[in-house]
């Protein structure tokens, strides 16, 4: 078998050269694994590793080349070279990767401190003596935030917490960051080894709980007027309820006498038909008589008593029966007929009703002498006009170049 020294001068530089890196290469191995592992034992194998290739190095290195016994393997097979060289290969190869996933899986002072720099929230521990041991990146960041500087003792928090920056905004237990951030820190005792003098401090990102709380309070608030108007408008609402019962009433009573003097005028100023007029009269007596405070009526009972009255109602159009608009139809008629044999002397009243998209357009006139000036509103047409109005429609009257009732009703009634 050939001896190193018949290798050529290549070979002779080059093997050294290997095992060279390969001595250094396991040298950091050696003092990783002497510095980070739990189990020193573990470094034997590499310190076996150079036990073995650093004098099989020195053996065929010359320091002196007068010297030859420097060198004293320049004769032992190069085998025995590339072998040692081959099984520290494989040794660093396998040991390098064990390494690393050992260092995954073991709990050390690094794995500790990147596992809490992952983690989203703030995250700080003090000794009993008030020490920071650990604290997080996220943690870091917020106690510059608050006070400016990185966290030293216990008291360094405490007093950013108590005395925030000028930037940030306290609002009861939460810190409002100048990035609009909201953070709410806990501080709780934990025992290790017995003590319980320990302490844990951590902060909490709470911005869209914090958000969301504005939020519902501002919904809070909205609903708060609403129930506010509510209350007001069913407080009007009962005003209003008594006041059109007490118009209701008003008509009731003003067509029902206006309809008996209206009688009585006419038995005076003619006798015919005086036994006719005379239960029409005792009619109108009896109902005003009666316990009725509303005056609810169709147009048909209009036509009747108007044509007791010596007066012909004559209706152009259609009305839906028991709504809004046939009931303020209904009294705008029994107003025109009291006027028209009131003030116009006439014995004709023509209703003419034509729908317009969405609205009622109601006419009524006369055939009874023409108003010389304007119609002054007596207490018949301005209870109607207020009936009208609060309804959603509009009332006009002209007096040129006859008299004309002009009221526009909504189709729909007008609901709270």
């Amino acid at each position: 078998m050939s001896a190193f020294s018949s290798l050529s001068e290549f070979w002779q530089t080059m093997l050294p050269f290997i095992m060279l890196v390969e001595i250094v290469l396991e040298i950091g191995l050696f003092m990783y694994q002497l510095l980070r592992s739990n189990k020193p034992v573990r470094s034997l194998l590499s310190l076996a590793v150079m036990a073995v290739m650093i004098p099989l190095l020195f053996s065929v290195s010359q320091a002196d080349p007068d010297n030859i016994g420097d060198a004293f393997l320049l004769g032992a097979p190069w085998l025995i070279f590339a072998s040692a060289i081959f099984l520290a290969a494989v040794h660093f190869a396998i040991a390098l990767p064990r390494e690393y996933r050992r260092k995954k899986n073991e709990l050390s002072p690094f794995s500790i401190k990147e596992a809490t720099d992952k983690l989203p929230m703030g995250i700080c521990f003090a000794d009993p003596n008030g020490r920071i041991i650990l604290c997080n990146n996220r943690m870091r960041r917020l106690s510059f935030a608050l006070c400016g500087h990185e966290l030293q003792i216990k008291r360094d928090m405490e007093n950013a917490l108590s005395l925030p920056d000028r930037s940030v905004t306290v609002k009861d237990d939460c810190y409002i960051l100048p990035d609009k951030t909201v953070w709410q820190f806990r501080t709780q005792n934990i025992t290790v080894d017995g003590d319980d003098r320990w302490q844990q401090i951590t902060a909490h990102n709470v911005t869209e709980l914090y958000n969301g709380y504005q939020k519902q309070e501002e919904i809070n608030e909205e609903l708060a007027e609403v129930n506010r108007e509510l209350r007001k408008m069913y407080a009007r609402m009962e005003d209003d309820v008594k006041e059109k019962e007490s118009l209701d009433l008003k008509v009731y009573i003003h067509d029902t006498i206006g309809r008996s003097l209206l009688t009585i005028r006419d038995i005076i100023d003619s006798g015919e038909d005086t036994e006719r007029k005379l239960e029409a009269l005792q009619n109108a007596i009896g109902m005003l008589a009666s316990n009725r405070v509303t005056s609810v009526s169709t147009m048909d009972e209009v036509k009747r008593t108007a044509r007791q009255l010596g007066v012909t109602v004559k209706i152009d159009g259609y009305l839906p029966r028991d709504t809004a608009a046939e009931e303020l139809t209904v009294a705008a008629a029994k107003e025109c007929v009291t006027n028209c044999i009131k003030h116009a002397d006439g014995n004709e009243v023509y209703i003419r009703i034509a729908q317009r998209g969405e609205h009622y357009d109601v006419t009524i006139t006369n055939n009874g002498k023409v108003p010389t000036k304007p119609i002054k509103e007596g207490s018949g047409l301005s209870t109607l006009r207020r009936s009208i109005e609060s309804s959603g429609g509009e009332m006009h009257i002209s007096h040129n170049p006859r008299f004309a009732l002009l009221i526009t009703i909504p189709a729909k009634e007008i609901s709270l």
